[in-house]
């Protein structure tokens, strides 16, 4: 059942959110760099070592992003009480407080 509610991540929630989506945009990047040099004939083993290093780096970059945008981040979700996401979601606890 797909569900919708309101909410506000931590500091840390939001990175590791953000650290997650890079890890997996580097993953599709380091390939087609894979790809692309393979295409323009170069050495495979050139493209390895940043096929390997880009999902690492790019989930970094995008955790140190939601580092320095949590700021923004926190003003407009107490300005819209939060941020509407939906999907399906597993509760692990009760929450004390209200965003």
């Amino acid at each position: 059942m797909i569900e919708q509610y309101r909410v506000q991540l931590d500091l840390f929630g939001l990175m590791k959110l953000l650290a997650l989506v890079g890890f997996g945009v580097g993953v599709i990047a380091g390939f087609a760099l894979l790809i692309f040099t393979v295409m323009q004939g170069g050495n495979i083993f050139q493209a390895l070592l940043p096929m390997v290093i880009s999902p690492f780096s790019n989930a970094l970059v995008t955790a140190l992003f939601g580092l320095v945008s949590y700021p923004f981040y926190n003003w407009y979700c107490k300005r819209n009480r939060g941020q509407v996401l939906t999907g399906r979601f597993l509760k692990e606890q009760q929450a004390q407080q209200d965003i």
